[in-house]
């Protein structure tokens, strides 16, 4: 079967196009941005991964912290503890009455 005018015509465009200087630019063009792409994902990545460490190392020395505070002043803690208790109590019954009473 012969190609019709239309389709030798549409062929040709084609390959014009894909040859061009144009299409070259467009290629090269996605070609930066995917690479760019690429860097900020592994960027952003290892600052997330350090970030995580960072917070970890915190955490950590925060509770050995605590720990050690407890174990030099255990009846403080323990009073401190109480009284956080309390704060929480206090305030659960105030937001309950506080809804009961809109209902």
């Amino acid at each position: 079967m012969e190609p019709t005018s239309f389709s030798k015509n549409t062929q040709d465009l084609a390959d014009e196009i894909s040859g061009s200087s144009t299409a070259e630019h467009a290629r090269r063009s996605i070609d930066e941005a995917r690479a760019g792409a690429n860097d900020l994902v592994n960027h952003s990545s290892e600052a997330l991964r350090q970030g995580a460490t960072r917070a970890r190392e915190a955490i950590a020395h925060t509770t050995d912290q605590a720990a050690q505070y407890v174990q030099a002043q255990p009846l403080k803690s323990l009073l401190m503890a109480l009284a956080a208790g309390a704060g929480i109590v206090l305030l659960a019954n105030a937001f309950s009455k506080h809804h009961h009473e809109r209902n």
